[in-house]
């Protein structure tokens, strides 16, 4: 009877967080993709030579190193949820930067979202 009543807590299942910081990430490197292909396949003609948007490939890179963190904090949610949480944020973060248009936006709200989730929810 005072097993009952002393019984441990239920963990809480990180499966949202998980997936929302995982499509966030994936959202993240596809928009670094398009803008990576983008700044070498859009003709930017100067007198003598090609020259490629260098801000795109910038851009770009930020995506993606945007979407590998977050990425990475949807492989650590079960383990270290505060840890999660800040690197979801400081992904969305670089999503937000790195993705000027709508599909950046995407990852940036799922990220936003999952790292939130991952501070407020006990």
């Amino acid at each position: 009877m005072v097993n009952d009543i002393l019984k441990p807590e239920e963990e809480i299942s990180r499966t949202i967080e998980t997936i929302l910081a995982i499509f966030g990430g994936v959202s993240g490197i596809v928009v670094g993709l398009i803008f990576i292909i983008m700044a070498f396949t859009t003709p930017v003609y100067d007198t003598y030579y090609y020259e490629p948007e260098y801000w795109s490939i910038l851009f770009g890179i930020i995506s993606i190193a945007g979407g590998v963190i977050g990425l990475v904090s949807g492989a650590i949610f079960r383990n270290s949820v505060q840890i999660a949480s800040i690197l979801a944020i400081v992904a969305c973060l670089l999503c937000l930067i790195g993705g000027i248009f709508v599909l950046g936006n995407v990852g940036f709200t799922l990220l936003l979202i999952a790292g939130i989730l991952g501070f407020v929810r006990k």
